[in-house]
């Protein structure tokens, strides 16, 4: 029979600690590597809104469409464990369409706009994490026409310029080290554009507008990935 010396018990013991510990606490920097310092941050979002309205005693078969896509991809920097600062593009365009039992026309708007922003992270569990993004926004737009006509084009008749601040929470789930899926809604922001026509064009007129909104609705949920380079 081998008997293993007392010492050597001991000495496996506090390897097989040892180790334990190194490995729990390798699983818990890559938990929350993601979110430390120095980690870059490739990122994006997108949200989309359809809407259709028909007046039930219109006997011209009026009917009135709505659809918007908004894309929003961003590179951020962790200048330190839990805070990212990085800009974001903002992409938007939107139809608006008329129709009838003679035909239908458009009416589109289109924006690209640039977001600085700072994000800040807070650790739920070891792969869930709760956020608030703070940004700035200045974009640019136009607004262009199109008739019933056959090979009729669209044609720009306003042109616009806008700025913003504003604030939004939202989660973002780590199924793996280096990929996240995000999820923001709702937004508390402020904002400011102006509309000029383009030609003297009739019926359209020059615009300012304020804006202010507290939006909390299921409606503003928007779904993103991104996907963390860590050093």
């Amino acid at each position: 029979m081998f008997i293993v010396p007392a010492e050597a018990k001991s000495n496996d013991k506090i390897m097989k600690r040892i180790f334990t510990t190194a490995l729990l606490a390798l699983l818990g920097t890559s938990a929350f590597a993601q979110t430390s310092q120095g980690t870059i941050a490739v990122s994006g979002s997108v949200s989309l809104r359809h809407e259709v309205s028909k007046a039930l005693e219109d006997t011209s078969g009026g009917k009135n469409g709505y659809r918007g896509i908004n894309l929003n991809p961003h590179v951020g920097y962790f200048v330190q464990n839990g805070l990212e600062l990085g800009v974001g593009l903002g992409l938007s365009r939107s139809t608006n369409m008329y129709k009838w039992d003679d035909g239908k026309s458009y009416i589109r708007s289109n924006e690209i706009s640039l977001r600085p922003y700072a994000r800040k992270y807070v650790a739920l569990t070891e792969q869930l994490q709760l956020h608030g993004t703070g940004y700035l926004s200045v974009g640019l737009g136009n607004r262009t026409s199109k008739g019933n006509e056959e090979g009729a084009s669209a044609e720009v008749f306003a042109t616009s310029y806008t700025y913003g601040i504003g604030f939004y929470p939202g989660l973002t789930y780590f199924a793996t080290p280096k990929l996240g899926f995000t999820a923001s809604f709702g937004a508390l922001s402020y904002s400011r554009g102006k509309e000029t026509p383009k030609d003297d064009r009739q019926y359209v007129y020059p615009t300012d507008s304020h804006s202010f909104a507290v939006d909390l609705s299921t409606s503003s949920v928007s779904i993103g990935i991104g996907y963390y380079l860590t050093r």
